[in-house]
């Protein structure tokens, strides 16, 4: 009589098992089947905290912020930090992001400020003629008195400003996620003409690339930004 051997059954048994624990959900966390949202590692939450690297001409920086879940798509951006250095001055200041996970993007925004003179007020002064007449001698002498009274004044805050948008396409290799782009800054100054302040804004191109640094939200401290700002009101002359 032919002698049937036990080894095949079970082989046949271990490899059925091996097949059901790879469809579970718990191994798909670890790769998974294609499509899987850890197969490509294409999945990252909205919430996270970014940190990122500006670049523009004579212009560098960093940025640091986070995301927190919105709705729909796209995640809305919690308050960051920023410090840029243009032109040998040191902007401090805010920045936010917005992922959108469907689209694969990134928006990164901050604004920053050295403040210079802060508030001041400029006194515009108008010269006012005062006619008259004289006698002396029975001589009639025509007068004319003039003198300068304030009959403008210019109310102006005095600062160096920054303020930047960069939209940037992110790139996934789970457990990293970068995200890099282009935008544009907007450097802001008050510059003078003779005594009256004038707003002076020069936009530059810039760059931002930048890598995900947690799964989780932080928080961070607000900055009081102010752009620099010019306003003119008149005097009653009595």
């Amino acid at each position: 009589m032919k002698k049937t051997s036990t080894l095949a059954p079970l082989l046949i048994g271990s490899l059925v098992a091996m097949l059901q624990f790879s469809s579970a959900p718990e191994a798909r966390a670890f790769g998974g089947a294609p499509g899987g949202p850890f197969s490509n590692g294409s999945y990252f939450p909205n919430d996270g905290t970014f940190s990122a690297v500006v670049r523009g001409e004579n212009l560098s920086g960093t940025v640091q912020f986070s995301t927190t879940s919105g709705s729909g798509t796209s995640g809305n951006g919690s308050t960051g930090v920023s410090t840029i250095y243009f032109e040998g001055d040191t902007f401090l200041g805010n920045s936010q992001g917005a992922y959108n996970p469907q689209a694969s993007t990134m928006e990164v925004n901050f604004q920053a400020d050295v403040q210079g003179q802060g508030q001041n007020t400029i006194d515009v002064e108008t010269p006012v003629t005062t006619f008259g007449t004289s006698t002396s001698n029975g001589v009639v002498t025509n007068t004319s008195t003039t003198t300068f009274q304030t009959t403008r004044q210019i109310l102006y805050f005095d600062a160096l400003y920054l303020n930047g948008v960069a939209n940037c396409k992110t790139s996934n290799a789970f457990p990293n996620q970068k995200f890099s782009g282009s935008g544009e800054a907007e450097f802001q100054q008050l510059v003078f003409t003779g005594n009256t302040p004038f707003l002076d804004a020069v936009n530059l191109p810039i760059s931002v690339t930048g890598v995900r640094l947690s799964d989780t939200s932080s928080t961070f401290a607000t900055a009081d930004v102010i752009p620099p700002s010019v306003n003119s009101f008149s005097v009653l002359v009595p």
